[in-house]
């Protein structure tokens, strides 16, 4: 069973390093990838994971950490992605819902991070809010049939579910889809296959049910796992196979673990 998408570095992730990790072998969590959102805090980050060989981490700036003046190159994102662990790019994308002044930023630093997967060959990891139909326009613009991408902590439309799929791209589920007012999320996503889906927690943040009121840490991505299970009727061991196996798919650089190490 794999975390996708965590933030480790965050404070009381960070705060509490030592319980997490407990946590996550007791609960049989053999990867997580924790995503970088500062480059300035890269390093540490970096330094935080370095005694763990399961866990991995991406490289990239957050849309919500960019203002007029940030200064963010795509040589700077392919110089960092040289580290063994860096197995992703992101988390990258378009958010209009928190902060549409620097809109123009947005969109020439998202750009900068594509080139920069096309050029490492390692996977996005997007985020999008209130800006579907702006992703889906630059991905298309780029024109590269080639682009790995998967869509953290989807809660898209139907249409952008579908432009998934159709590029072969996947998205990855959090605990929101246990959500009790997640009825329309569960209804776009109640005939996909699994073969696009990944796992994640987004900790700490998103506690799934019955988890709701606690601070979400990658331990807690069984929960979004068994929901899944009983959602999709599908044995709990064969979906966490396959969605591991699209992990290593899509992450292609991250060596495969059958244990936490």
């Amino acid at each position: 069973m794999i975390d996708s998408h965590c933030h480790l570095d965050f404070p009381y992730l960070k705060n509490n390093f030592n319980e997490i990790i407990q946590n996550i072998i007791q609960n049989n969590i053999t990867s997580v990838l924790t995503i970088n959102t500062d480059p300035k805090k890269f390093k540490d980050h970096l330094e935080l994971i370095s005694n763990y060989k399961s866990i991995f981490i991406s490289y990239g700036l957050h849309p919500t950490n960019i203002d007029q003046n940030t200064i963010f190159s795509l040589n700077d994102i392919i110089l960092n992605c040289k580290y063994d662990k860096v197995i992703g790019i992101g988390e990258t994308g378009l958010d209009f819902f928190h902060s549409i002044d620097h809109k123009l930023k947005q969109y020439e630093i998202f750009e900068a991070h594509i080139q920069a997967s096309i050029d490492t060959k390692l996977p996005l990891i997007i985020h999008q809010r209130n800006s579907e139909i702006e992703i889906i326009d630059v991905i298309k613009n780029f024109k590269n049939k080639n682009l790995s991408i998967v869509f953290h902590c989807f809660t898209g439309s139907k249409k952008l579910l579908d432009f998934c799929i159709e590029n072969n791209y996947y998205i990855s589920l959090s605990g929101i889809i246990t959500f009790k007012n997640a009825k329309n999320l569960r209804e776009i996503i109640k005939n996909i296959s699994i073969d696009n889906i990944l796992l994640e927690t987004d900790s700490p943040f998103l506690s799934p049910v019955p988890m709701r009121g606690k601070t979400n840490e990658p331990a807690f991505v069984k929960y979004t796992a068994k929901y899944l299970s009983n959602f999709f009727n599908i044995p709990f061991d064969q979906l966490i196979k396959k969605t591991d196996n699209n992990f290593y798919k899509l992450f292609s650089k991250a060596k495969r673990y059958n244990y936490f190490e």
